[in-house]
C-alpha cells in the first residue's frame, strides 16, 4: 500500500518545525536516508562521468566546442529510460539509473563516429557546400551507427526481459542501457547533424567579426 520512503515525505510535509516547534529537528534514517545518500552518490558518479567523457573528446578532437555537440545526446537517451520504464510499468530505481550513468558512455559512440568523420570530409573537400557534406557523411556513416546499435541492443534484450534467467538487479540495468541507446540513436542522427551545421556556421560567423576587427584596426 505504501513505502517508507512516502511516509518520511508525507511526514516531512506535515510538520513545520520552523513555524511550530523552533529549536527542533527531524531526523530521517533507515531506509530514506540510505536512499538519499545512494542518489547523491549517483550525482556526483554522474558529474565525473560527464567531465572525463568532455576532456577525453577534447583530446580527441583537439576542440572546446565539438565535444559538446556529441554530449546533447546524452540528455535525449534519458528521455528514452523514462519512456520505456513507463511502458514497461516499472518503477525507476537504484539499478536503472546506475544504467543510464553508463548509458552516457555508450550513447556517445555513434555521435564520435559520426562527427569524426564530417571532420575528415570538411578536410578532403573544402570546397563542398556544408549541407551537402554533412548529408553525404552521414549517408556514409549511416549503416554502421545502425549495425553498431542494433548490436549492442541484441545482447542487452536477453537480460533486461530475463530471457535464460532473470536477473533482479542487473535486469533494470540492462533495460535502461539498452533502450535509452535505441531511443536515443534516430534522434543522434538528426541532432548531431543540425548541431555541426550550427557549429560551423557560428565558427564562420565569428571568424568573419575577428577579420573584420582586426581590417579596422
Amino acid at each position: 500500500m505504501t513505502t517508507p520512503l512516502k511516509i518520511t515525505e508525507e511526514i516531512s510535509r506535515h510538520f513545520n518545525l520552523d513555524r511550530d516547534w523552533p529549536g527542533f529537528r527531524i531526523e530521517l534514517g533507515g531506509e530514506a536516508r540510505e536512499t538519499r545518500e545512494s542518489m547523491m552518490g549517483l550525482l556526483a558518479a554522474f558529474v565525473i562521468a560527464f567531465l572525463a567523457i568532455y576532456f577525453l573528446l577534447v583530446l580527441q578532437f583537439d576542440s572546446l566546442s565539438q565535444p559538446f555537440l556529441i554530449l546533447m545526446s546524452i540528455p535525449f537517451s534519458f528521455i528514452g529510460v523514462i519512456l520505456t520504464f513507463i511502458i514497461h510499468h516499472q518503477p525507476l530505481g537504484f539499478m536503472a539509473l546506475m544504467g543510464s550513468i553508463g548509458l552516457a558512455g555508450v550513447v556517445v559512440n555513434d555521435s564520435i563516429v559520426l562527427v569524426d568523420y564530417l571532420n575528415s570530409l570538411k578536410q578532403t573537400r573544402p570546397g563542398e557546400h556544408l549541407i551537402k557534406l554533412i548529408a553525404r557523411g552521414t549517408g556514409d556513416r549511416l549503416r554502421a551507427i545502425i549495425l553498431t546499435t542494433i548490436t549492442t541492443v541484441a545482447g542487452l534484450i536477453p537480460l533486461a526481459y530475463g530471457i535464460g534467467g532473470a536477473d533482479v538487479f542487473m535486469g533494470p540495468m540492462a533495460m535502461a542501457l539498452g533502450f535509452g541507446l535505441l531511443f536515443a540513436t534516430p534522434l543522434t542522427l538528426v541532432l548531431v547533424p543540425c548541431l555541426y551545421a550550427i557549429g560551423t556556421d557560428i565558427g564562420t560567423l565569428k571568424n568573419r567579426i575577428l577579420r573584420r576587427k582586426k581590417q579596422h584596426e
